[in-house]
């Protein structure tokens, strides 16, 4: 994952005194969450709570932080390919939340295909970065290599995307209040599903941050995820969705559906069992 300022911030506009890890991980990402909806669904399946994890595409590693945080025996492993990012997660991240969280985290710069130790309870792929494998056999290896780093009673955790809007050309805005984050998918094909997307953060006194963040994915659908996941050696795929409140709003509880009519944009996970 990279990061680039726009050349049109002024020095000392708001764009300019930002940091893009720290909006991207405001903007994206839910650590907290993330790491109760992996415990819940882990001792739902295992009959007994997790103790490590592998974060692969780990960015700034937040994630895994809030992983060591939510218990004392827990420990934590973040793969990715940037070190750049991987340092200011440990400036920023891992070396404030104190020694007796850090030491238990574990910060590699490397390919996720390459890693297979230390064996781990639960291993995740967050934020669609799985998407940067467009070929099916990278996808393969890719999954393969999570099921021969995983414990025996191991999970892999997956989220994807989907819906009508998934597949087209356009942008959706987000009100942060300090800032505005917007997500623009710029080109989609659809005859390979490459799709190209950007991440921009628009602020209050005009300036921007645009192309902050770019990505050169594959849209891959759920059966094909599903049927990968099976032929890379996991036993189980489990498909959630997000139970919704009388306004239609996510309430943050997941369950197994027999049935999903398609929406216009929908985000959810897959629970692999080794």
């Amino acid at each position: 994952m990279t990061a680039r300022k726009s050349k049109s911030a002024a020095k000392k506009t708001m764009a300019a005194q930002a940091d893009v890890h720290a909006l991207y991980e405001r903007a994206v990402q839910d650590p907290g969450n993330d790491v109760k909806f992996f415990t819940r669904t882990y001792r739902k399946l295992r009959g007994h709570d997790p103790v490590s994890l592998r974060e692969d595409f780990c960015g700034t590693a937040v994630l895994c932080m809030e992983w060591a945080k939510s218990g004392a025996e827990r420990t934590a492993l973040g793969v990715d390919l940037s070190q750049e990012t991987i340092n200011w997660g440990l400036e920023h991240r891992i070396v404030p939340a104190g020694r007796s969280v850090a030491s238990r985290i574990s910060l590699v710069c490397a390919d996720v295909r390459e890693v297979k130790k230390p064996k781990v309870d639960v291993a995740c792929a967050l934020n669609f970065s799985y998407y940067c494998f467009k070929r099916r056999d990278e996808l393969l290896d890719y999954f393969r290599a999570v099921h021969a780093g995983l414990a025996k009673d191991g999970l892999f955790f997956l989220d994807l995307l989907g819906g009508t809007e998934a597949i087209v050309e356009g942008s959706t805005d987000n009100d942060h209040g300090d800032f505005t984050y917007r997500w623009e998918q710029a080109r989609f094909d659809a005859l390979t599903h490459d799709f190209l997307c950007h991440i921009h953060f628009l602020f209050p006194d005009g300036s921007k941050l645009l192309e902050a963040f770019t990505y050169d994915w594959r849209l891959w659908m759920a059966p094909e995820l599903r049927d990968l996941l099976l032929e890379a050696g996991f036993s189980k795929v489990h498909a959630y969705w997000e139970k919704t409140n009388a306004e239609g709003e996510g309430t943050g509880v997941f369950y197994e559906p027999d049935y999903v009519e398609n929406q216009e944009i929908w985000w959810t996970y897959l629970a692999a069992e080794r």
